[in-house]
């Protein structure tokens, strides 16, 4: 199999990172993708910056089976705390979601939201990111650690994910109408975000970098040559009964059959 023609690797710590793989199948609907989700150590966002690269190295391994051409870490806390150290080992290019979500929120007018987990907040990775693009950038943060929860239980439209959308958001002042969404699992809850916080302009890191893997594939990777769908093969650490169903939701599409893999 030529290089072109390899699979494009995606992992996350859950099934949030699905929201980046719908992003790349309707923007790259001819790439073969392999997803690996980290159901069985979920989530990443409360735990510290060395078990995180401990399990972001473990995941790009796993990956490694599969020969991508490409790893996508579609995890906010993981490519804050991983991809540097990812990077370093892999023999192919890793990028994550960060990097392109700054970028995006680097090119608005005015103060910028973050809203992410803890481990991402207290990272700093997007405010350093933004800060390379615009140095003078008023930027906030907030960590929102119950919003994974309740996307993986799949409330993504319910009157307690109103009322904690409505919480964090509101620790975010009035002055700024955009919001990088710096966890993939959260474009599932946007209804309620929505809600929160009307008018707010949304960065979806997932779209962003479905984007950026995009300007990777033209500039040096190649696009897969074959015309026809590619495949898609998802892959956890861990399914429970109810996996499938949520994560067809986070894909907009039946998500198939899933495997499970040993760490």
């Amino acid at each position: 199999m030529t290089r072109a023609n390899q699979p494009i690797g995606v992992f996350d710590s859950g099934i949030g990172g699905l929201t980046v793989i719908h992003a790349l199948r309707q923007l790259l609907p001819q790439e073969d993708l392999v997803y690996l989700g980290d159901t069985a150590r979920l989530p990443y966002g409360t735990k510290s910056h060395r078990t995180i690269e401990r399990y972001t190295l473990q995941m790009g391994e796993l990956l490694q089976r599969h020969d991508p051409k490409l790893i996508v870490i579609a995890c906010n806390t993981a490519s804050a705390h991983g991809l540097t150290a990812l990077q370093a080992v892999s023999p192919c290019p890793v990028i994550g979601v960060i990097e392109p979500g700054a970028e995006a929120a680097a090119e608005r007018s005015g103060a910028v939201g973050i809203i992410g987990t803890l481990a991402t907040v207290s990272s700093e990775a997007y405010e350093l990111a933004i800060r390379r693009r615009d140095p003078g950038k008023v930027i906030f943060s907030v960590a929102c650690p119950l919003l994974v929860p309740l996307a993986e239980e799949g409330w993504f439209d319910d009157p307690v994910t109103d009322s904690i959308c409505r919480r964090y958001m509101n620790q975010l002042p009035f002055e700024v109408k955009t919001v990088v969404l710096g966890c993939t699992h959260y474009p599932t809850l946007m209804t309620s975000l929505e809600r929160s916080r009307p008018g707010t302009q949304w960065i979806d890191s997932g779209r962003v970098t479905a984007k950026a893997v995009d300007r990777v594939l033209k500039g040096s990777l190649g696009y897969r040559t074959e015309s026809a769908r590619g495949s898609l093969r998802v892959q956890l650490t861990d399914a429970s009964s109810r996996l499938k169903e949520v994560g067809s939701r986070f894909l907009e599409e039946e998500m198939g059959d899933i495997e499970v893999v040993e760490i």
